[in-house]
């Protein structure tokens, strides 16, 4: 096959169905990739052709195999995953179309002289994989093949997950993959039960998301051996090593998060990736902002004076400080940045910070405010950037945990929560009209 072929099927065309095609941007064992055009809804995108040996091009267990990634990447719509567009075949063609995403695999940041990422842009890309794969795992698909030129960085440092195309699919909608099969992945970073050809669940993308946040530390895998045997036999039996011991001063913490994704039995790894993420989140915020602990007593206390939990007992703010976080800023911090994707949700509970769009002030936030309302609610980028103006204290209460608390406590919490967003939307309403 030619640098300029598709799949076995001649030289690339200026065009498949609607979409144009520009210039060839991947390539790997099962498929071809090129930047495309969509004229009708003016785009661009991301086509991926089956690649495999022509003498197979009518085998259906081929076509199937391809058209697996479809399925799987169409039942995911997630901001941390690479979204479908479309599938077809034309002639001897098979493509799925998919989102184009600008930037780059995080194999540039994994490479052993290289880059490092920051810890915090660590934690954050592991963060949100793991968001991403709570959500797969959920709609019972088990990825199989995370590793780190399957994960897309955008180039404002947003993580993708991309190519299912060894994905397995439950019907029951829960994931989790049968016993017995080939071995399917990318060696360096298989779990012990991939490689054991057992049945595998959501730990075993854990444990290869595990070996990418060991490389993005260190810059090398867990393990590696240039034969195949000596590497199978040091995942199945070898203890992880220590990330401390390569990067001495990494915190402790996330040494510890590290060695349990890495953990030969799956039952003592993380139980999904929604344990995984809070873990993260909550250690990211307190390696970011590295002020000291606030007292149970003293958050409690901020809270009952804010006119949002007047109607909450002290046992249920006790239940939404378990689920949240109360944290302190320094004048300048940022609580929130512009672009960012992200579930959290703040109230004032003492200071001002200010909402700035663009780097211009719009204006202030002062005790009891509220603000990230729409993120909390939709997973949706931040329109703005909140800075700490004096010192604050804020709650931080982020979706994905919020249903750890009782359901009394989370229909209060909505209800307020209801009130306070009808309330800021009106006022919004109000200024535009005194605008216009």
């Amino acid at each position: 096959m030619q640098p300029g072929d598709i799949a076995g099927a001649g030289p690339m065309p200026m065009q498949i169905g609607k979409y144009e095609l520009r210039e060839e941007i991947g390539r790997g064992a099962c498929g071809v990739v090129y930047k495309g055009f969509d004229p009708f809804v003016q785009r661009e995108v991301a086509l991926k052709f089956s690649l495999h040996d022509p003498e197979f091009r009518h085998d259906a267990l081929h076509e199937r195999a391809f058209f697996a990634e479809a399925r799987a990447a169409g039942m995911l719509q997630h901001p941390h995953i690479v979204a479908l567009h479309d599938a077809g075949v034309e002639g001897e063609i098979s493509y799925i179309v998919m989102e184009y995403v600008d930037g780059e695999t995080l194999q540039p940041l994994c490479r052993a002289g290289g880059e490092r990422a920051s810890l915090a842009q660590v934690l954050e890309i592991i963060l949100k994989c793991a968001e991403a794969l709570e959500f797969a795992h959920g709609k019972g698909v088990l990825h199989r093949d995370i590793k780190p030129s399957n994960i897309m960085l955008t180039r404002n440092g947003v993580p993708k997950l991309m190519d299912f195309s060894i994905a397995e699919i439950s019907t029951a909608g829960r994931a989790t993959s049968q016993a017995g099969q080939s071995v399917l992945g990318s060696p360096l970073y298989m779990s012990p039960e991939q490689i054991k050809r057992e049945a595998l669940g959501p730990a075993s993308d854990l444990y290869s998301l595990g070996a990418v946040m060991f490389q993005l530390l260190v810059g090398a895998p867990p393990f590696n051996a240039q034969e195949l045997p000596l590497l199978f036999r040091a995942i199945r039996n070898v203890p992880a090593p220590d990330v401390r011991a390569l990067r001495p001063e990494l915190p402790q913490a996330v040494a510890d998060i590290v060695a349990r994704l890495l953990r030969k039995e799956p039952a003592e790894r993380f139980e999904s990736g929604r344990e995984l993420a809070i873990c993260i989140g909550r250690l990211f915020d307190q390696l970011r902002l590295g002020d000291k602990p606030i007292t149970p007593r003293e958050s409690r206390d901020s809270l009952r004076r804010l006119r949002f939990f007047a109607s909450f007992s002290d046992e249920e703010i006790d239940e939404i400080l378990g689920a949240s976080q109360m944290v302190s800023y320094r004048p300048g911090d940022v609580l929130m940045y512009e672009g960012e994707l992200d579930s959290s949700f703040f109230i004032i509970a003492l200071g001002t910070a200010g909402v700035q769009k663009n780097g211009k002030l719009l204006h202030q936030l002062e005790k009891g405010d509220c603000v990230g309302e729409i993120g909390f609610l939709t997973m949706a980028k931040r329109t703005a950037t909140v800075v700490a103006v004096s010192r604050v204290l804020a709650l931080k209460i982020n979706a994905r945990l919020l249903d750890q608390v009782s359901r009394d406590c989370q229909l209060r919490f909505y209800k307020v929560f209801t009130e306070t967003l009808i309330y800021r939307l009106s006022l919004t309403s109000a200024r535009l009209s005194a605008l216009s």
